[in-house]
């Protein structure tokens, strides 16, 4: 019963994530075909390019091997992509098992039936570790099919063992998520807590890949499942590390199940001891929070910051290597025809669609996210005390927009001066206004994904994210397959990316954006009636 419970509690991110895996694996095969060409000296020439490529990729993905073979392919550029994909899925999940259902009152629930704590906390991990495996061996067939039909099959072996690797990363990945979210008190901190802790412990993996960090790389679960290479490496596995990754995942579990049983719910497993604190009737005295928007902006200071730096960042990054980049792609003739396909010819298309590309879909993350917070608010009881003052229901849902459209316009300003800065750093021309155009029209974008999460947050809140997160990878890989696979245009325009077009190279489609504006205004009109009709916690 626990099992099936679990089982049902998590399927929804499973299906999403194993679209992806299956989509992504099934995909790339056949573009390696496409791509790598078929006499040695073509596959020599490719393979020679791909790992400079691959060099300047080293952030995404793992280090390369063999890329003239459709093993090596695979291996980086089908699978290596997936280690994010999981983790994220992976602290998602913990952070339902380990606070989420708290917050609904599934757990005290089961525990008034007689339920032992630890039964039900081995139920949900039971769930996931069954979800995992499945999702990674649906991924992994589906490379192998995809293999089969780019007439260069990869041996099932291999792929078996690539999956057992993977498994343990999905796994450790998830028992680390689910001992933070022990460490506080909400979702939404377990989500951060987790996320944060494996995001350090894959830069540090990142940092491994350029022969960095070699004290301390061993405590990162990437960098342990990056050493096995069953695919080119004759079918073997890294056998000390990937039983490190499993024994690392045991502990983790171990101590988050241990964690679940002692603390008291609702409460972290650490508790501070209290404190006497004068009680006082006077309103908080910081100003903003006594005006529309600027009340919800005031409280998201910090992350707002982090977002307002992190991307102008990787904005820069990804300029320092683009004339390197670009000049590589073009001197390969199966590239350069992909590129001619895409539009990106030059440095300056080359930077509309690959970084406003990313640029877009970090923004469509950043509205999921917001998204995320409005959903936690509906469960966790601040929707209703907001409801409770003399505010229309109305209001609520239009400051939610608001705040959302202010807070990615000081993400893109500050974007878009640190892209200005550092191309001309880098000595390639754009043209500001085109720039100031493009990051306008990302508003669009983000628009779209606030009005269809606030419509689905005022009708759906729990399945809401995982279903926005589905559009934001379906849009991104239709963006990206659609050229290279030469599919008509109206497949394309399927992706609420493609609607966004390219306004950095001067071309703006005013049709396709003022559709992106028009899916959010009539998300928003949905969102209000839904806000208006529907109880509040259901």
């Amino acid at each position: 019963m626990l099992l099936r419970l679990a089982l049902r509690l998590g399927r929804v991110g499973a299906i999403a994530v194993g679209a992806i895996g299956v989509a992504a694996a099934l995909a790339q095969p056949l573009a390696f075909a496409q791509l790598a060409g078929n006499t040695p000296a073509e596959r020599a020439v490719f393979a020679q390019q791909m790992e400079i490529l691959a060099r300047q990729l080293t952030y995404l993905l793992p280090l390369p091997g063999q890329l003239g073979t459709m093993a090596g392919w695979i291996e980086w550029r089908a699978i290596g992509a997936l280690e994010v994909i999981l983790a994220f899925w992976a602290v998602m999940a913990a952070s339902g098992a380990g606070r989420g259902d708290e917050e609904r009152g599934l757990v005290e629930h089961w525990l008034a039936q007689g339920v032992s704590r630890g039964s039900y906390i081995g139920s949900r991990i039971g769930g996931f570790a069954l979800l995992g495996t499945v999702v990674v061996t649906l991924t992994l067939a589906a490379a192998g099919v995809g293999s089969a039909l780019g007439k260069e099959p990869v041996p099932a072996s291999a792929l078996a063992l690539q999956g057992i690797a993977l498994v343990g990363l999905v796994l450790c990945s998830y028992a680390i998520a689910l001992f933070a979210a022990q460490l506080v008190t909400t979702r939404r901190g377990a989500a951060a807590l987790g996320g944060g802790a494996l995001l350090v412990l894959y830069l540090i993996d990142v940092v491994a890949r350029s022969d960095g960090a070699e004290s301390i790389r061993g405590i990162s679960p990437f960098w342990l499942y990056d050493q096995n290479h069953p695919l080119t490496n004759g079918g073997t596995l890294d056998g000390p590390k990937t039983i490190a990754l499993y024994a690392t995942g045991v502990i983790f579990t171990a101590a988050a199940a241990f964690a679940f049983v002692r603390r008291d719910l609702g409460a972290p497993l650490l508790r501070r001891p209290p404190h006497d604190v004068e009680s006082t009737t006077l309103p908080a005295g910081d100003p903003f929070l006594r005006l529309p928007v600027l009340a919800i902006l005031d409280q998201q200071r910090t992350s707002l910051l982090a977002w307002a730096v992190v991307l102008p960042a990787l904005g820069v990054f990804f300029l320092s290597f683009t004339r390197t980049l670009v000049d590589t792609m073009l001197a390969t003739p199966s590239f350069r025809v992909y590129m001619e396909r895409a539009g990106l010819g030059n440095y300056t298309s080359f930077i509309g669609v690959t970084w406003f590309g990313t640029l877009v879909l970090l923004l469509s993350m950043y509205a999921i996210v917001q998204t995320s917070g409005w959903a936690a608010d509906d469960q966790e009881g601040r929707l209703e005390v907001i409801a409770s003052q003399p505010i229309s229901r109305a209001r609520i849902v239009v400051e939610r927009l608001v705040a959302l459209l202010a807070g990615t316009a000081i993400i893109v300003t500050a974007a878009g001066v640190a892209l200005a800065i550092g191309a001309r750093a880098a000595d390639i021309a754009i043209d500001t206004g085109q720039l100031a155009l493009g990051s306008a029209l990302a508003l669009g974008v983000v628009f779209a994904f606030g009005g269809l999460g606030a419509a689905g947050v005022s009708w759906r809140p729990r399945t809401t994210v995982i279903v926005l997160g589905a559009v934001a990878i379906a849009s991104y890989l239709l963006q990206e397959f659609t050229p290279l696979f030469e599919w008509p245009t109206w497949v394309a325009d399927l992706s609420l990316y493609a609607l966004y077009g390219n306004p950095l190279s001067g071309t703006v489609d005013w049709a396709r954006s003022a559709a992106l504006f028009g899916i959010g205004a009539a998300g928003s009109a949905i969102a209000v009636a839904a806000m208006r009709q529907r109880d509040i916690g259901r």
